[in-house]
């Protein structure tokens, strides 16, 4: 009896400890579009990242500006090119309306990003020399792609302040090239990885899509930034959206600089081949994997599995 008040006692004084809900994933969209990947000397892709909050609250305010401005969505060569629905746009119209749009981008999204790759480095650097057979080399196109998944997802870590991010990421469709995207993005989420940093990456990853421009409003302001970027990169204007060069592990030096930054990646030799070696480690690690093995031993004759027959 004494012993039973005993524990009523010790079990009455103990703290109920406090429920903890197990972390929920920060949910980030990643918008990417192309430019220049059609035999122009270099290749482009400008994306946004936003969180789920964030693009609610970027997207209605596109939709307005569109509105105001008639028009139906966004594509920067037609713009610059005057036509379809920019015919008579006058110079003055066109720097107006890409200034209220980059206005909205950085007051609400996180921050966005452009990524070159020269048709030079490329030859020089990844397609030059040994040529595999086995598995095709990346496009340029997936060149870039790769460099995104390598790099943006800790960048949005960083951006994110360490959250736990669910990251999908949306393409345009349509493009011809759409599929080494989609080939790039199964490989790297189903390899087998043992540094901490690329498997917290793979972790991050949850989706690609490609989905039509026209309806979304994300893919239209990657457009601008990519086709901005396009044009400096090929020396023909300057960037209508200022950028942060070299932004790898200095996120949150760029967010001091602005409050919404965008940041410059470019492929250069290293990198390019760094990434050819992925190409061919794949390659090693599928012929050790398909070694014919040896010829089971034939049984001497008068064995019991020999009949005779």
């Amino acid at each position: 009896m004494r012993g039973s008040r005993k524990l009523a006692r010790t079990c009455s004084h103990e703290r109920p400890q406090a429920y903890r809900p197990p972390a929920v994933a920060m949910i980030v969209t990643v918008y990417i579009d192309e430019s220049g990947t059609h035999e122009s000397g270099v290749t482009v892709l400008g994306g946004w990242v936003g969180r789920m909050g964030q693009w609610s609250s970027f997207d209605p305010l596109w939709r307005k500006l569109l509105k105001q401005n008639r028009l139906d969505h966004f594509h920067s060569k037609s713009m610059r090119q005057s036509k379809g629905q920019f015919r008579g746009w006058r110079v003055f119209e066109k720097f107006e309306f890409t200034q209220r749009a980059a206005e909205i981008a950085l007051k609400h999204l996180e921050f966005g990003f452009t990524i070159a790759l020269s048709d030079a480095a490329y030859d020089q650097h990844y397609v030059a020399g040994h040529r595999p057979k086995e598995i095709p080399l990346d496009t340029r196109y997936g060149l870039c792609f790769r460099h995104c998944l390598s790099h943006v997802p800790m960048m949005a870590k960083q951006a994110f302040k360490g959250r736990e991010l669910d990251i999908n990421f949306v393409l345009e469709s349509g493009h011809k090239n759409a599929g080494d995207a989609q080939r790039i993005f199964e490989r790297v989420k189903k390899q087998g990885l043992t540094n901490p940093d690329e498997i917290e990456i793979v972790e991050m990853l949850k989706t690609l899509t490609f989905e039509d421009k026209a309806r979304y409003p994300g893919l239209q302001v990657a457009d601008i930034n990519a086709y901005s970027a396009y044009q400096h990169e090929s020396g023909a204007k300057v960037l209508e959206i200022g950028t942060i060069e070299d932004p790898i592990n200095a996120v949150a030096e760029g967010k001091r600089i602005q409050k919404v930054p965008v940041f410059r990646l470019e492929l250069r030799e290293v990198e390019l081949l760094t990434y050819k070696r992925f190409v061919l480690n794949e390659i090693a690690e599928r012929r050790a994997s398909h070694v014919p093995r040896n010829p089971a031993p034939k049984m001497p004759p008068g064995s019991i599995e020999d009949d005779g027959s």
